[in-house]
């Protein structure tokens, strides 16, 4: 593997992590629920999506060049 694919994937590793603990300290927030393990899926899965959303901008950026 080169070493920009091993920065960005231990980037978006480091950066979930972050996120989601970020995420715990504030209850997961943008996600109300009474139970806890619901709000944290919800979260979780506007993560992933965020991650998708930014591999795949990064995706495009390096076929276009």
């Amino acid at each position: 593997m080169e070493n920009k694919m091993i920065k960005m994937i231990v980037s978006v590793i480091v950066g979930v992590i972050v996120a989601y603990y970020a995420g715990a300290m504030f209850n997961f927030f943008p996600f109300i629920a009474g139970d806890l393990t619901i709000s944290a899926i919800g979260f979780c899965t506007l993560i992933i999506c965020v991650v998708i959303a930014v591999c795949t901008c990064v995706i495009i950026s390096n076929k276009k060049k």
